[in-house]
């Protein structure tokens, strides 16, 4: 799927970039491999749904996983959407999903912000964003809150 040219424009308007790889990039790995950028560096956005029905996009780094008891103490009862409702609410497949754009309640780990720049879902399976984290908390109007345990 072709990234839209309102998404190319909201990259560039945050002084954002968009990388397109020769390879598909689904994993934090993948992308560390094809960018050569440190884990650390690269975010992962995750749709939650709450048990009221809302959908949240939630931001942590690669080094991160996502810890639901965090999230459900802020929000309730909640669970990983599933690809299905990946697509369905977003118009991205996993994979792809970005962390702007996306006109959902967002919380952001702080430790997204610790970065100068991430590298987070593209729109499309052979593309990320570079951009400043600040300008996703900015456009996102995202809430900053610790919703991450280190990966084992």
């Amino acid at each position: 799927m072709p990234v839209s040219r309102e998404f190319e424009e909201l990259v560039r308007r945050l002084g954002g970039e968009i990388l397109e790889l020769d390879a598909p990039v689904k994993t934090v790995e993948q992308a560390a491999r094809a960018t050569g950028a440190d884990p650390g560096q690269i975010i992962k956005s995750i749709l939650l749904v709450t048990e009221g029905g809302g959908a949240v996009l939630a931001i942590v780094d690669g080094r991160s996983r996502i810890d639901m008891r965090k999230i459900e103490k802020r929000l309730g009862r909640a669970r990983l959407a599933s690809p299905r409702e990946v697509k369905e609410i977003t118009g991205y497949e996993v994979g792809e999903l970005p962390p702007i754009g996306i006109p959902l309640k967002t919380l952001i780990d702080p430790r997204v912000l610790e970065k100068s720049y991430v590298l987070g879902g593209g729109g499309a399976i052979n593309k990320l964003i570079r951009i400043d984290p600040r300008k996703i908390v900015e456009t996102q109007n995202a809430e900053i809150e610790d919703i991450s345990a280190e990966m084992r």
